[in-house]
């Protein structure tokens, strides 16, 4: 009976996967008329308008606090803001598989900080996890060629995608406090709302960000454009948060972060698929690596967490 109830649950969380996984070729294909900065533009302007229409039909519960408004601002900022430009623009120099498998290391990076700052505990298994993934992560960047590394074609966006992995963890480090105190999708609206309004200015000027703003390229984007900015709005942020957290509430947020495991597989399908990405031998040994660090670290965190609960 428990699992028949919690499938319907499994199953979303799996679709999850599945748009995270997707989302980096949905981002490239955006990216053949948009600039980098501009697909964020396009992305969070729909993704903040529906979420504050969420808040506002909710009603209730939906407010938070002035004291609390730096800190969203400041999250806003780091995840929504710098994050996805910097994303989008690594993408421009690498492909959606190497994307998918070094900003899999998030996590690994979230633990560091963690044990840094004395909020995680990381046993030797997780340390192993940590040296194997990131040796993973060198494997993919330098496509087995050390000496050869400043000559590789994705070097570039293979180290933004990296620092992205860095940002995304300080971003789960640092919003640790804010996600205890408010509702996860609470918490997630105002950021991208907070976010979003720290992008606008970007749309109507134009920059050494964006050469060209959104709104002198908004009349000429065609259709595959309009549908890859919907789909990451409206499927990668709204429908994606709101499982991730309901899937932590029912099923506990270990299960919930096995299903991460999933997203480099199906961003390396799409890319083979439906940009005919190579895969190379280098980036699959590094990708099984780095799944495997991933996965070594996340268990021994996870039973250092449940032994000082029980302490």
């Amino acid at each position: 009976m428990k699992q028949t109830s919690s499938l319907p649950i499994y199953l979303a969380l799996l679709s999850v996967s599945f748009l995270w996984g997707t989302s980096f070729a949905a981002a490239k294909i955006g990216m053949y008329e948009l600039a980098p900065l501009n697909l964020v533009i396009l992305r969070f302007v729909i993704a903040s308008a529906v979420f504050a229409g969420i808040l506002l039909a909710r009603g209730k519960d939906n407010t938070i606090e002035k004291q609390d408004i730096p800190q969203f601002i400041l999250l806003g900022f780091t995840v929504i803001t710098s994050y996805f430009y910097i994303q989008y623009t690594g993408l421009q120099f690498t492909t959606t598989i190497h994307a998918a498998l070094i900003i899999a290391t998030s996590p690994l990076c979230a633990a560091l900080m963690g044990a840094m700052l004395g909020w995680e505990r990381v046993s030797l298994l997780g340390a192993v996890g940590i040296v194997t993934a990131f040796a993973g992560v060198s494997l993919i960047i330098t496509n087995g060629q050390v000496v050869g590394i400043f000559e590789s074609q994705t070097l570039t966006g293979d180290l933004l995608l990296l620092v992205n992995a860095i940002v995304w963890a300080g971003f789960t480090v640092y919003g640790k406090t804010i996600l205890k105190k408010y509702s996860p999708f609470v918490a997630m609206a105002y950021i991208h709302i907070f976010g979003t309004l720290m992008l606008l200015p970007f749309a109507f000027f134009a920059s050494p960000l964006t050469p060209v703003p959104l709104t002198a390229q908004l009349f000429d984007i065609t259709w595959p454009t309009v549908a890859s900015a919907l789909y990451l709005a409206l499927l990668c942020s709204i429908f994606s948060y709101y499982v991730w957290y309901l899937g932590i509430e029912r099923i506990g947020a270990v299960r919930t972060a096995a299903f991460v495991y999933f997203n480099p597989l199906f961003a390396t399908i799409t890319g083979i698929l439906l940009l005919h990405e190579p895969l190379s031998v280098f980036a699959l040994t590094g990708g099984v690596m780095i799944i495997t660090g991933v996965y070594l670290t996340n268990k021994t965190v996870a039973v250092c967490q449940q032994t000082r609960q029980k302490e």
